[in-house]
């Protein structure tokens, strides 16, 4: 039976919701909220209505940059626990409701860059963020290098929902490796002359007008990824780092893991400590082409690591895990203030 406290704690915890989706990951945060639905009972509540959206976006967002504001007004919310997920400085989905007092602010960021990291300190300070959860490790140990007033960043890995990917029988996997989302170009350039000579069925975002199209919608792409026998994945350290500089794990390690693909590339250092092993075949880059006809041809010898890497995604990297460790320090959090 649920504790008279636990439940008194969640009837007053909201999730603020996307109003719409947006942005090329909207269906993996998606995943999220629904997931958050489901373990936890905590209440819904939209995000911003969008005049709202346009008003922060125009006049606030901009200002963030190098100054605070004063988002902490008297209202209805001061014993409300409010919780949101957002993508990067996605602080107009909060902005309605984070505007007022509440008992306990949280947040969950994906994609939480250096280059960002101005914007979000003064979002921290000026909403009166209590907790958030980080998806990149340094960014969670920069923030709390800060020593923000009552306000502490904890690392919470992205996941996914294993349900939500499909999975094929090896012998009918006919996509030999599968590039998607960012193009690792150096990688590419290797392997394309190398795939029409050698008659390897080699998938790849198309350009177009500076734009790199590939699926068509979210069910081409887990139909894709189930047909992929390789799929590449590298930080995005390794793929633009002009602009990126953290080496972090996203969910399509995860995704791809989910679908049964054999994952080409680089691990991160974080996510070979989740594992506690490499799951990733790393890049060789001294013989692209060579590696790459190796493991077409042995890939056999390679679905032990494939079907371990599923079951430990399956067992440890789902969002229902990350949610009841969420759970654990927002309610601990709770409890520490003395609160039922």
């Amino acid at each position: 039976m649920m504790k008279k406290e636990s439940r008194g704690v969640i009837d007053r915890t909201y999730l603020v919701t996307m109003r719409k989706k947006r942005g090329m990951h909207a269906d993996v945060y998606e995943d999220f909220e629904k997931d958050i639905i489901k373990y936890t009972g905590w209440k819904i509540v939209k995000g911003s209505v969008n005049i709202l959206e346009r008003v922060f976006e125009k006049y606030f967002l901009p200002r963030l940059k190098y100054r605070t504001f004063p988002f902490d007004l008297p209202g209805m919310n001061r014993d409300k626990i409010l919780f949101s997920s957002l993508s990067g400085i996605e602080y107009i989905k909060i902005f309605q409701h984070y505007i007022f007092k509440s008992k306990l602010k949280v947040i969950y960021q994906f994609d939480s860059w250096t280059h960002d990291n101005a914007i979000n300190e003064n979002a921290f300070r000026s909403f009166k963020i209590n907790i958030a959860f980080i998806s990149i490790q340094k960014s969670a140990k920069y923030f709390n290098s800060l020593r923000i007033p009552n306000f502490k960043a904890y690392w919470m890995p992205e996941a996914i929902n294993c349900a939500s990917y499909r999975r094929r029988d090896y012998g009918e996997k006919d996509i030999d490796i599968l590039q998607y989302g960012r193009r690792w170009e150096w990688l590419h350039e290797q392997l394309l002359p190398f795939s029409r000579t050698n008659g390897i069925n080699y998938q790849y975002p198309i350009d177009n007008d500076n734009v790199k199209i590939q699926f068509k919608d979210r069910e081409a792409l887990l139909n894709g990824l189930s047909k992929a026998k390789i799929a590449v994945c590298v930080p995005k350290t390794i793929t633009h780092p002009e602009i990126y500089d953290l080496s972090t794990v996203t969910s399509r390690y995860f995704e791809c893991m989910a679908s049964k693909c054999l994952i080409l590339g680089h691990a991160p250092p974080d996510l070979i400590a989740l594992f506690g092993y490499n799951p990733v075949v790393e890049a060789d880059y001294s013989d692209p082409t060579g590696q790459l006809k190796y493991l077409l041809d042995h890939y056999i010898d390679f679905v032990p690591l494939i079907e371990k890497n599923y079951e430990i995604t399956k067992e440890k990297h789902q969002w229902k895990n990350r949610i009841d460790d969420i759970k654990n320090i927002l309610y601990k959090s709770i409890g520490s203030k003395g609160t039922s």
